[in-house]
């Protein structure tokens, strides 16, 4: 597991086209693309190892807290095999080992070379890239391996560790005002059927439910999402939702700096510092809203690995 270190933050990046696995910003999608000029947190990942006999990888992603993930649905049209998604950390029923599609475990191409083939829990599928004619078709996948010698450089992987600095990573700017309304949008009988909106503008984007609860200095919060409180939020912006979350605190200053979000995703899912900018998605997000600086601050054991992409 030398590729792999327990706890640390990785990049895969494809032998045969060179691009990245990335998150995409629907939440569920899972693509390949360059790492472009100012490299992007939805390509990182963070490694968790998981012992059932042998040691299983999973892979949070960094920009969004989701897991890489096996789906049992064909994959699109130009794909091969089935697709890989992005999903939230539940505990499947009566702890079924095939339920546990975020299961990975790493071999070694060879002895001699750098690269690994990622095999989901004990199948025969490989994660594999996509787009070796066609690089519009740039969705990872999960496949067998279809050749008859060898293994085709597309379920081969090389893996990038991202190194860390002290200092953490400032937030995006947002751009425009929380939940301000567009003017001049339609007002008739047949809008308002459909939208429900009355209001003197209509939002920029629809609503997302955010459920929400405080830590206390120790990190402890009740793990039971269905009490923990809720709101809707209309737009994407982190900087607005830090600053929305910390006027709804008892100890609100007026610092916005002063509270930490992670968001929590699934009931087994680890923490993940909130420093992006929301998915596309309007799924219900899960926020736990730590002191900054206080003892159980989670973003302390990972924010080191964010400033990295602010000087790389």
């Amino acid at each position: 597991m030398e590729f792999f270190p327990d706890g640390g933050f990785v990049r895969l990046q494809s032998r045969q086209n060179r691009k990245y696995i990335h998150a995409d910003g629907d939440w569920e999608g899972v693509s390949l693309r360059p790492l472009g000029r100012v490299p992007s947190l939805e390509a990182v990942w963070r490694v968790e190892h998981w012992e059932e006999g042998v040691i299983f990888l999973l892979f949070q992603n960094a920009a969004y807290g989701r897991y890489l993930s096996f789906s049992p649905y064909r994959a699109l049209p130009g794909h091969r095999g089935r697709r890989s998604v992005q999903v939230d950390r539940n505990e499947p029923p009566n702890n079924l080992l095939n339920a546990y599609l975020w299961w990975w475990r790493a071999e070694r191409v060879d002895p001699n070379q750098e690269y690994v083939r990622l095999r989901y829990a004990d199948s025969h599928f490989l994660l594999r890239a996509n787009g070796r004619y066609l690089t519009r078709n740039n969705g990872v996948t999960v496949d067998r391996n279809r050749r008859r010698r060898g293994l085709t450089t597309m379920m081969q992987w090389t893996v990038h560790l991202v190194p860390a600095t002290p200092a953490p990573l400032p937030l995006p700017v947002p751009e425009a005002p929380r939940d301000q309304p567009l003017q001049g949008g339609r007002r008739g009988l047949l809008f308002r059927r459909r939208t429900g909106n009355r209001g003197p503008g209509v939002y920029q984007h629809p609503a997302r439910t955010i459920r929400h609860v405080r830590a206390n200095e120790e990190g402890e919060f009740n793990q039971d999402h269905t009490l923990w409180s809720a709101f809707a939020s209309y737009d994407h912006s982190v900087f607005n939702l830090r600053t929305q979350l910390g006027q709804l605190q008892h100890d609100w200053n007026g610092n916005m700096l002063g509270f930490t979000l992670c968001m929590r995703p699934g009931s087994h899912g680890r923490l993940m510092p909130l420093v992006t900018d929301l998915t596309r998605s309007l799924d219900t997000m899960y926020i736990v809203v730590f002191r900054t600086g206080s003892p159980g601050d989670y973003s302390a054991n990972v924010s080191a690995v964010w400033q990295h992409f602010f000087r790389t």
